[in-house]
C-alpha cells in the first residue's frame, strides 16, 4: 500500500456523512465500496493509522468509521486501540473546554470579550460531531489589539505562566502574546491581537475578522467568527502561514476543517474578496475537491487558476522526493528573493523582516548559525 493510497483512503472515509446511521438503514454506495476495500486484505493498517495520525485526523477517522458501520472490517486489536485513543482525546478535550469556560468568564468579567478561533472556535460552534473528533493543541483567543497584554496579565494572575519572556519592542510584529501554560491544562493559550501573521494583515486584519462575529451555535456565552471568516482564516493558516501553497501538501486536518465549513458556507464566495491570492485559493479548492471527491466551484475569475499547485500536490503524493526538491527550490526563492523584494514596498513585510533579522533563533533555523557562548572564567583563588 503506497502512501498516496493511504492518504486517499483516509480522505474517502472522512468525506462520509457524519450523522449517526440508524440500525438497518441501507448503506450508500460509498459505504459499500469502502467496506469492500477495508475487508479486502489489501489495507496496510500501520500505514493507514500513521497517515491519519500524522495529519491529526485519527480521531475523526475513527468516528467516521464508527458512525458508518465500518469498524467491523478492522482488526479487533486496532479497533480497541482506536477506542482507547478516542476516549483519551475526549477526556483531554473536556478538560480543555472546562478551562475555556473559566477563561471566558474571567476575561468577560474584566470587560474583555474573547473571540475563539481555529479548532476550538470550530468546536464551540458545533462543527464537529463530538468534542473528541478534533485534536486540540492550543486555545486561540482574539482580543482587542489594545487589550492583549491586559488579557494575558489577567491569566497570569490566575495561575498561568508565559513560556517565553514578553518583549514589548517586538509588539508591533507580534501576532499573539507568548504562549501561556497552566498546570492541569493540556493545551497552551495564545492571546492574539491580530488573527494572522503581520505580513498577511493587509488581507485579513482584526477588523476583517470581527465582521460577522456572533455567539456560537451551541453556547451563546462564547463568541466566534462567521463561517466565511473561518474559511478565510483556514486558508491563510494552511496555505500562507504553514506554506501549504509551496510544499503542496496541506494537512488533512486543515482540509477536513475546510470540508466541514464548506458544507455550511460556499467556499468560492468566501474567497471572492481574496483578489491578491486567487491562484492560491483556487489551488486550495482544487486540492479539496480531488482529496474528498467534492465539486465545490472555484472563486469568480479563477476557473483556470491553481492548476500548477494542484499538479504539485499530486506530484508530492505520488513522488515524494520530486515534490520535496521542488518545495525546497520554491522555499529558497520565496525566502531569499521574494520576501526581501516585497519588503521594499510593503510596510508589514518590512516589519516582519526586521524582527526576523533581530531574532537569533531565525539564524539557527535558516542558516545553521549557532550562538557562541563564552565559557565563564574561573575566579582566581
Amino acid at each position: 500500500m503506497k502512501n498516496s493510497e493511504a492518504y486517499y483512503l483516509t480522505a474517502s472515509i472522512l468525506a462520509l456523512d457524519g450523522s449517526n446511521r440508524q440500525e438497518g438503514e441501507d448503506r450508500s454506495r460509498e459505504q459499500e465500496e469502502l467496506a469492500a476495500r477495508l475487508s479486502s486484505g489489501g489495507v496496510d493498517w500501520n500505514r493507514l493509522v500513521y497517515t491519519a495520525s500524522n495529519n491529526y485526523v485519527l480521531q475523526a477517522l475513527y468516528l467516521r468509521m464508527k458512525q458508518n458501520g465500518l469498524l467491523e472490517h478492522l482488526p479487533a486489536e486496532l479497533v480497541s486501540h482506536l477506542i482507547d485513543l478516542h476516549n483519551l482525546n475526549l477526556e483531554r478535550n473536556k478538560t480543555i473546554l472546562e478551562h475555556t469556560a473559566h477563561i471566558n468568564k474571567l476575561l468577560r468579567s474584566h470587560g474583555i470579550t474573547p473571540i475563539f478561533m481555529k479548532g476550538l472556535g470550530n468546536m464551540l460552534d458545533g462543527l464537529y460531531s463530538t468534542p473528541g473528533e478534533r485534536m486540540m493543541l492550543d486555545i486561540d483567543i482574539l482580543a482587542e489589539p489594545g487589550k492583549m497584554e491586559e488579557a494575558a496579565q489577567l491569566l497570569m494572575e490566575d495561575g498561568f505562566t508565559a513560556a517565553q519572556e514578553y518583549d514589548p519592542d517586538r509588539r508591533e510584529a507580534m501576532k499573539h502574546f507568548p504562549e501561556l501554560v497552566k498546570e492541569g491544562l493540556p493545551a497552551f493559550v495564545d492571546i492574539h491581537k491580530m488573527p494572522v501573521n503581520i505580513q498577511y494583515e493587509s488581507v485579513f486584519s482584526y477588523s476583517d475578522a470581527m465582521e460577522g462575529v456572533r455567539p456560537s451555535r451551541d453556547n451563546p456565552e462564547y463568541m466566534v467568527m462567521s463561517d466565511t471568516n473561518k474559511i478565510r482564516l483556514n486558508f491563510i493558516h494552511s496555505q500562507m502561514v504553514h506554506w501549504g501553497h509551496q510544499h503542496a501538501r496541506p494537512s488533512l486536518r486543515d482540509l477536513y476543517d475546510l470540508l466541514l465549513l464548506s458544507r455550511r458556507q460556499e467556499p468560492a464566495s468566501a474567497f471572492a474578496t481574496f483578489k491578491p491570492h486567487r491562484r492560491k485559493s483556487a489551488g486550495y479548492l482544487r486540492i479539496l475537491n480531488s482529496t474528498f471527491g467534492t465539486s465545490f466551484t472555484l472563486p469568480p475569475r479563477s476557473e483556470k487558476k491553481g492548476r500548477f499547485i494542484h499538479y504539485r500536490h499530486k506530484l508530492a503524493l505520488n513522488r515524494p522526493l520530486c515534490g520535496k526538491i521542488l518545495y525546497l527550490l520554491l522555499r529558497a526563492f520565496r525566502q531569499y528573493l521574494t520576501i526581501p523584494i516585497r519588503s521594499l514596498f510593503d510596510r508589514n513585510y518590512r516589519i516582519y523582516v526586521s524582527v526576523r533579522l533581530k531574532d537569533p533563533e531565525w539564524y539557527k533555523r535558516n542558516l545553521g548559525v549557532r550562538k557562541i557562548v563564552k565559557k565563564k572564567e574561573k575566579p582566581i583563588e
